[in-house]
């Protein structure tokens, strides 16, 4: 639940992706969601997330920083670990990615996942660290591959009238997963009062959990200029998450 959690914060988080441009004004700044867990009668809340993206400079680069910051609710604390935070930098000239890391804790331990993507190598470099020992993996930079968090950005600035089918990459834990992006037409029925844009994110290995569920995402972003995610369903197994917008 804690790796489902991280990439929930990672889907909150382009249009073209070799055309230099500037994000509106609209798009940038922090935005709240909860997240819940459902099962037949169970509805509970299980945490919530403070996501935000700003311009920003990193590395001689000018980018854009996202930060999510996710608080467990006080009784899911117990299962799912304490409180954690990820931060990415995307280079704002075509919005792929340049860096990623996400310390946290696992079984009480603290570890940490880094991304570096070397633009001179053509190499994603990978690292997991933690108290015992640090290992490393190499991935082929291949323009659709994102982490957690930049992945957000195709999401939210993908024209979907260009493209019905995308393919990409998602790095989550120690290696990579292939998966296909379908844009699925206008959906007015999800969130009465409210058209949005409909997305399935289906990945074709194993699933994002540890169990092997939760390969299929389903989300929804808004139409408006700030083409903010709405919502995000995911089956778990029993269950679901779900992601809703704090209005």
């Amino acid at each position: 639940m804690k790796r489902f959690l991280l990439l929930l914060s990672a889907l909150l988080l382009s249009a073209s992706f070799c055309e230099a441009r500037k994000l509106p004004a609209e798009t940038l700044g922090t935005v709240k969601y909860e997240i819940r867990y459902k099962w037949g009668a169970i509805n509970a809340k299980v945490a919530s997330i403070d996501l935000s993206l700003n311009a920003d400079k990193w590395e001689n680069h000018h980018t854009y920083h996202s930060k999510a910051v996710i608080k467990t609710s006080a009784v899911f604390s117990l299962f799912i670990g304490a409180d954690m935070a990820a931060e990415c930098q995307i280079e704002q000239s075509d919005l792929q990615p340049l860096y990623f890391i996400n310390p946290h804790k696992k079984g009480g331990k603290d570890v940490c996942f880094t991304f570096i993507y070397n633009r001179k190598t053509k190499n994603i470099e990978s690292t997991f660290q933690d108290v015992k020992a640090t290992s490393t993996k190499n991935f082929p930079m291949d323009g659709k591959t994102y982490d957690l968090l930049s992945v957000i950005q195709f999401v939210r600035f993908l024209d979907a009238s260009s493209k019905k089918n995308v393919d990409i990459n998602l790095l989550l834990g120690e290696d990579r997963y292939p998966g296909v992006l379908t844009y699925e037409g206008k959906d007015t029925q999800k969130f009465p009062g409210r058209e949005t844009d409909r997305f399935v994110l289906r990945l074709t290995g194993r699933g994002v959990m540890e169990n092997g569920s939760g390969n299929e995402l389903t989300f929804w972003r808004s139409t408006g200029s700030d083409r903010n995610i709405v919502g995000l369903e995911a089956p778990i197994n029993p269950g679901f998450m779900t992601i809703l917008i704090k209005e």
